[in-house]
């Protein structure tokens, strides 16, 4: 709304009033312009966040979006990032490499952010890494594909790829009885590489993947794929998917198939115990939160967290409020919120950074590597394996 300078609250003019109060009127406008706190002259910091915020796998980004806006309200409650204060835009992806595209380009042409966090889903975040890579704009992506390693310098994750994590579930797998694998995986970016990872760390551990096949990123009827076990020997089924992984579960039993289950890091997702019911008990796999244990920022952020959205933090929010956290100690490192170079730079450089997840370091290859802990469920409930 404009104001009118003139203009007083009796209805009356400044202009009428006298010469004395009128200057004083416009002393303290010069000193209120010149206040370095004041929120109108304070310089903002936008970034984008490319994520799912509808579709099926909409849960995740929007615990991710729930932990970036209590990160920026913690951070601008301390004055910002080297004084600026901090703005996210978002964009929904639904999953998809070519919305996501679109979205990194309206962030990057009209937008104009030097960082943008995610995406959650690999396939978006190969499809926006040239994109990003040619403007040098700042990807932090939450995604597992070993493929992000090599897609640019400018491109960064707040989690390590499958390797790090199925180093970690392979031997504890081998270790209670795995021999003969079979591996039913979600056909993109994500599960063909989760499926090869999980079959060259097994056949290097002495045992075996003996059936694989793919399926659709929106299928919902798995029947056909699991029928095909019925004639196969194996004693442990691996199943790299999003929400759907809680279908399979069930039309697995349905089909009589008993062999012990292992999963990747999205099955933490209370929507998978909804629909598997009891048939989640015991499915076993690697993740990087364990809740109540870690430090007192662990804490604050999960006191914090429940009392902004009340209920506690999934693993994909802690994820993204630790890999948030990193970037910005990187900027404030580099002194300069817009130059990206500096940035990238200043991210490289970090090792053993305390953050809410533990000590982070950032590999050559841009991953923040994080503790791995083996975790199932248990009564319905998401707990430490080991």
């Amino acid at each position: 709304m404009r104001v009118n300078p003139t203009a007083r609250d009796d209805g009356t003019s400044w202009l009428m009033t006298p010469r004395r109060t009128f200057l004083g009127f416009l002393i303290s406008l010069l000193f209120s312009g010149c206040r370095k706190n004041d929120s109108v002259n304070q310089k903002v910091l936008t970034i984008g966040a490319i994520l799912p915020l509808t579709g099926d796998n909409a849960k995740y980004g929007i615990w991710i979006q729930e932990a970036l806006e209590l990160y920026k309200i913690k951070v601008n409650s301390e004055g910002g990032i080297n004084g600026a204060r901090l703005e996210i835009i978002y964009e929904d992806d639904q999953t998809k490499p070519e919305v996501a595209t679109s979205a990194m380009r309206k962030l990057i042409d009209v937008n104009k952010v030097p960082v943008v966090y995610g995406s959650w889903a690999s396939s978006c975040v190969l499809a926006q890494a040239p994109i990003a890579e040619k403007a040098r704009v700042i990807v932090v992506g939450q995604a597992i594909s070993p493929k992000i390693r090599d897609a640019g310098d400018y491109i960064f994750r707040s989690i390590p790829d499958a390797n790090h994590s199925l180093e970690a579930l392979v031997p504890f797998a081998r270790k209670n009885g795995t021999q003969k694998a079979a591996v039913i995986y979600v056909n993109n970016d994500y599960g063909v590489d989760q499926a090869a990872v999980f079959k060259n760390k097994l056949t290097a551990a002495g045992g075996e993947v003996v059936f694989e096949e793919g399926y659709n990123v929106d299928q919902q009827n798995f029947l056909p794929i699991l029928a095909k076990l019925q004639n196969v020997p194996f004693d442990t089924l691996y199943l790299p998917g999003y929400s759907e992984v809680g279908t399979i579960l069930k039309q697995a039993k349905e089909l009589g198939i008993t062999a012990t289950c292992y999963a990747s890091d999205p099955f933490e997702n209370e929507d998978i115990l909804e629909v598997a019911k009891n048939t989640a008990e015991g499915v076993c796999y690697p993740f990087f939160y364990l809740p109540g244990r870690g430090s007192e920022k662990l804490k604050w952020f999960e006191e914090a967290y429940k009392k902004r959205y009340a209920r506690p933090p999934e693993g994909s929010a802690a994820l993204a409020y630790n890999g948030i956290d990193v970037v910005v100690s990187a900027m404030r490192q580099a002194d300069d919120n817009w130059d990206t170079t500096k940035i990238k730079a200043e991210l490289y450089k970090i090792q053993d950074y305390d953050g809410v997840l533990g000590r982070v370091s950032v590999d050559q290859n841009g991953d923040m590597l994080l503790q791995v802990y083996i975790k199932t469920v248990r009564n319905g409930k998401f707990i430490h394996a080991e």
